[in-house]
């Protein structure tokens, strides 16, 4: 099953219900403790609070609170997502589920981009943001048009979020007869109104370190085709500034081939986004994870049978030879298939799966299988181990 994950953006509120069923998990659980040890804030009442007037807070317990989700999500299902898409912040979460970036510095990402973007906004007055009922493309020709107006959020043929002043906002609609509701958020995010907070992430991004050997896709925000990882930070500073363009970025997920969407959001607000919720599954509560698990039980039940050992074999038995060296076939391929296949049954150290990746690519370079297809394989085997 081809299989993406949609991670939610600032403004997330988490019940109390779905928090108790992170505290069911001691990963769960873990992620939340690091965030407060790391940070030094109380991270866990921020989760269910209101925090729509402190976009700091809100960015930081909309990542934790979706890592939370992707953790049950790993325990509860366990299926390799092939594309991971995050909204606005979501798609930070998804730069860690990737492993971009770590979960500790997804924090310390985190925390930078929420106090720049706190400090534009308390320099700026009168700025909001509305969802109006309209397609994208309608939005975005008429604000071209319209001044202190950006099309911001290009969620879904019946919604757009714009942004900007709050008086032009209720000028645009009104004039354009256009339906609308104002958002919870005191800034004009995603528009040039930005363009100094993403300046100074830029600049602050410096100390960190960006991994591009990725274990799944990320669909950019921005170009809503796969991420551009050449340059991460400045990326991720351009994507502060440029609309999130969600329903192109799910219509790309589409023409790849996934073939089922997890909404990873605390309400099912992409199923609600979209409105036709054939292949877009709800994962926040036992209830949807039910539904979930029957949809997929098939492919979970064929998941849960094999271990780090099996899934190595496998992946060597099913990719062709394109070597000509019987000499280093017979010593480094057969030789390293045999050593896999003896630990078969044994309960894998984290030694024991280093070693193993580590194997698994020296096999398939000695295979002279293409180097894109062993970063798959490796980095699919990594995720479901890791």
């Amino acid at each position: 099953m081809n299989i993406a994950l949609l991670l939610p953006g600032q403004g997330t509120r988490f019940t109390e219900q779905v928090k108790e069923l992170w505290l069911e998990s001691p990963e769960a659980r873990g992620l939340i403790e690091t965030a407060e040890r790391q940070l030094g804030y109380p991270v866990s009442e921020w989760l269910t609070s209101d925090l729509s007037k402190d976009t700091h807070k809100a960015q930081l317990a909309t990542y934790v609170g979706s890592m939370c989700m992707y953790q049950l999500y790993k325990q509860q299902i366990g299926l390799y997502p092939s594309y991971v898409l995050g909204h606005s912040l979501g798609e930070l979460t998804a730069l860690t589920i990737a492993g971009a970036v770590s979960y500790e510095e997804g924090l310390q990402l985190v925390d930078i981009r929420g106090k720049a973007m706190k400090a534009a906004i308390e320099q700026q007055e009168s700025l909001g943001m509305m969802a109006v009922f309209a397609a994208p493309e309608q939005v975005e020709a008429l604000a071209a048009g319209w001044d202190e107006v950006y099309a911001a959020n290009l969620n879904s043929e019946q919604q757009t979020v714009i942004s900007g002043t709050r008086q032009a906002i209720q000028e645009f609609v009104k004039h354009h007869q256009l339906e609308g509701v104002m958002l919870g958020v005191n800034g004009a995010f995603h528009t040039p109104y930005m363009k100094e907070a993403a300046e100074q992430v830029y600049e602050q991004l410096g100390g960190l370190s960006f991994s591009t050997r990725l274990q799944t896709q990320v669909i950019s925000n921005k170009s809503a085709e796969l991420y551009n990882f050449t340059n991460i930070r400045e990326e991720i500073a351009a994507q502060m500034v440029s609309p999130v363009r969600w329903k192109p970025s799910v219509d790309y997920a589409l023409s790849q081939g996934v073939q089922l969407f997890v909404d990873l959001s605390p309400n099912g607000m992409f199923v609600k986004m979209f409105k036709s919720p054939d292949g877009v599954f709800a994962f926040h509560s036992e209830e949807t994870i039910g539904l979930l698990r029957t949809e997929l039980k098939d492919d979970i039940e064929v998941n849960r049978h094999y271990d780090v050992f099996s899934r190595a074999l496998g992946i060597i038995v099913s990719t062709k030879n394109n070597g000509t060296d019987a000499e280093a076939y017979d010593n480094i391929v057969m030789s390293g298939y045999n050593r896999i296949k003896s630990q078969i049954g044994k309960e894998a150290s984290p030694e024991d799966i280093k070693q193993t990746l580590s194997l698994l690519e020296l096999i398939l370079s000695t295979k002279e299988v293409p180097a894109d297809e062993i970063a798959e394989y490796c980095n699919r085997l990594a995720w479901k181990i890791g």
